[in-house]
C-alpha cells in the first residue's frame, strides 16, 4: 500500500498583495499630519525669536521757557512707534524747577501743572517709551534732536549687547540750548541691574540724564543681564525637538505596527507538511464518491 504526503499551505501566507501597500499609504498621511501639528509651532518659534530680545523702556522731556520765540518744543514720533511712545504736554512750576535735576521726585511730577493759575517756568513735551527695540532706541535721539526745530542740536543713541552685557553710549550737543532756560532729560530703564554709569541711577536698572545746555555732553551705562533672545530660542528648539522626536517614534510605531508579514520576493514560502494516512485506494474513493457507494458483488 503505498501513501502520499500532502503539502498543506501556511495560513499566514498572504493571498493578495493589497496588504503590502497600506503601510506607504499610511507614511505619507502620518508624515502630513505631522507636519500640520508642527507648522504652528514653527510660526511660533521663528515669530518668537525675531521678537524677543534686549528693549529699553523710559521718558524724555524737551522744555523751554515760555517766551523763547521758538516756542516750546515738540516731540514728532513715527508711525512705527506710535503703540509704544506716549507724548504728553509738559508743565514745570517753580517748585519743581527748584528739585535737583534728575531726581525721581522732579520726573515724577513732569506732568501737567494743575491749574492753568499757577506760574511755568518751561514747558514741553513728555514722551513715555516702552519695549523699544535697539533700533527704535537709536531713533529716540533723532526724535529728541528735531524736537527743538531749525537747530544744530544733536543726540546719538546706541544700545549693543556684548556677551551679557548691554553698553548704552550716547552723545549730545547742545551748544545751541541756553542754559537756564532750555532742559532735556533722558530716563532709560534696562532690562536687567545698571553695574555701571555717568548718569543719576534712581533704580537698580534705572538711569537719568539731564545734560547740561550750552555744551557737549555724553551719557554711559553698562547692565548685566542674559539674553532674552538666546533664552527664548534655546527653549523653543527643545520643545520641538522633543515634538518631532514624539513624532518619529509614533510614525516608526504605525509602520512597525503595519509591516508586510508576508514572504519576501526571492525567498521560498514557508509550507508545513503532514504525512496522510489515506492510502492510495482511499485516494481513489476520496477523487470519486460515487465509486465508494457501489455494492460489492458477491
Amino acid at each position: 500500500m503505498s501513501s502520499v504526503r500532502l503539502s498543506i499551505p501556511e495560513q499566514g501566507a498572504p493571498k493578495s498583495s493589497r496588504g503590502q501597500s497600506r503601510p506607504r499609504r499610511l507614511m505619507p498621511l502620518a508624515v502630513a499630519v505631522v507636519t500640520l501639528l508642527l507648522s504652528p509651532l514653527m510660526a511660533g518659534c521663528l515669530e518668537r525669536s525675531t521678537t524677543v530680545g534686549d528693549r529699553y523702556s523710559g521718558s524724555v522731556i524737551v522744555a523751554t521757557s515760555p517766551d523763547n520765540p521758538r516756542g516750546a518744543p515738540q516731540l514728532d514720533l513715527p508711525e512705527s512707534m506710535m503703540g509704544q511712545v506716549s507724548v504728553t504736554e509738559y508743565k514745570e512750576t517753580p517748585e519743581e524747577s527748584a528739585a535737583p535735576s534728575g531726581s525721581a521726585d522732579r520726573d515724577d511730577r513732569s506732568g501737567d501743572a494743575g491749574n492753568g493759575e499757577e506760574a511755568v517756568t518751561r514747558v514741553g513735551s513728555r514722551a513715555s517709551f516702552s519695549d523699544l527695540t535697539a533700533g527704535q532706541f537709536g531713533q529716540l535721539g533723532d526724535i529728541i534732536a528735531d524736537a527743538y526745530g531749525d537747530t544744530s542740536l544733536t543726540m546719538d543713541l546706541t544700545a549693543k549687547r556684548s556677551g551679557e552685557v548691554v553698553r548704552f553710549r550716547g552723545d549730545t550737543d547742545l551748544s545751541e540750548l541756553i542754559p537756564g532756560r532750555d532742559f532735556v532729560q533722558l530716563t532709560v530703564t534696562f532690562g536687567g541691574p545698571v553695574t555701571a554709569t555717568n548718569g543719576d541711577q534712581v533704580g537698580e536698572s534705572t538711569v537719568t540724564w539731564t545734560p547740561a545746555p550750552g555744551e557737549p555732553s555724553d551719557f554711559t551705562a553698562d547692565a548685566t543681564y542674559p539674553d532674552p533672545a538666546t533664552a527664548a530660542v534655546s527653549s523653543w528648539s527643545w520643545f520641538v525637538a522633543i515634538v518631532c522626536l514624539i513624532a518619529v517614534l509614533i510614525i516608526a510605531r504605525l509602520a512597525y505596527a503595519k509591516r508586510y508579514r508576508g514572504p519576501r520576493p526571492g525567498r521560498p514560502v514557508a509550507t508545513n507538511t503532514a504525512p496522510s494516512t489515506l492510502s492510495g485506494e482511499g485516494l481513489s474513493a476520496a477523487a470519486d464518491p460515487k465509486a465508494s457507494t457501489a455494492p460489492e458483488k458477491s
